[in-house]
């Protein structure tokens, strides 16, 4: 995931929903502050990721300062572009500091994920709700300048839109990281999260983690029944582990998944 903003319910120093970091696990895999980086210009570090870090920003507020100095104005761009659609995702107010900072709403609420493991009996509903996103999502056509994938599509596409970047709020999901997003396909999204979901180890302890597995395969059946697309989702399956497999931030058990799957579907 990459910082946008979210900051689910007992957030710490620890990498939370909205906060990019190593993209293993989830694509989670940040780092605890030490005490000499709890606080920055922006106020009290919240997280850390792998490439930025959220502060808080103020009542209501929270920012992202990406690290290396890089701009963000693409993300700011795409979420606001998709919010004017109506698209449920935090209200970007300012880029700042050469764009390397973004301050936005502060959304506060459980991951996706953390419901998930809070509430196991609502695994079919969540997975309709994460299916219904992408559709969301898929109906909305991508602003001139984004990133274009090879599929040629036209949509907007988020590329990570899994349980750990859907914070479930009071006001219902909203929908973080858009460092990923692009022009494509909405079919080659649904595959994407399919892909996350089904290769993607867990950030959770190991009791957990093994809980999660035995749950994983009911998640992905109803996500895929959920958005229609399972069919067109399996043409495009191969392009997608291929791109994923270019990740150098996966673990070594999830580039064995992957590959096995990859020889898998080419038969």
């Amino acid at each position: 995931m990459s910082a946008n903003t979210g900051v689910p319910s007992g957030a710490s120093g620890n990498p939370v929903p909205g906060v990019r970091s190593g993209a293993r696990h989830w694509d989670v895999d940040g780092t605890p502050a030490t005490p000499a980086d709890r606080r920055g210009p922006s106020g009290r570090l919240l997280a850390r990721g792998r490439d930025a870090d959220i502060y808080e920003g103020g009542p209501g507020l929270v920012v992202r300062r990406a690290r290396d100095g890089r701009s963000l104005r693409h993300e700011a761009e795409v979420m606001e572009h998709v919010r004017r659609a109506g698209y449920p995702v935090p209200v970007v107010h300012d880029v700042r500091a050469g764009d390397a900072e973004l301050v936005m709403d502060r959304v506060d609420g459980p991951s996706m994920l953390g419901l998930l493991l809070r509430r196991p009996w609502r695994w079919g509903q969540l997975a309709g709700t994460l299916a219904d996103l992408h559709g969301r999502l898929g109906a909305i056509e991508a602003p001139p300048g984004l990133r274009q994938l090879p599929d040629g599509g036209c949509a907007v596409v988020h590329q990570d839109l899994h349980p750990m970047n859907v914070i479930m709020t009071p006001a219902g999901p909203v929908v973080i990281d858009w460092a990923n997003a692009a022009r494509g396909l909405p079919v080659t999204d649904v595959a994407q999260t399919w892909v996350i979901l089904w290769s993607s180890e867990s950030p959770t302890p190991p009791l957990v983690g093994r809980f999660l597995l035995s749950r994983r395969r009911a998640l992905v059946d109803r996500f895929l029944a959920a958005t229609g697309e399972r069919s067109a989702a399996e043409a495009v399956l191969p392009d997608v582990i291929e791109r994923r497999l270019a990740n150098p931030r996966l673990t070594p058990g999830e580039r064995q998944v992957l590959e096995r799957w990859l020889a898998s579907v080419r038969g």
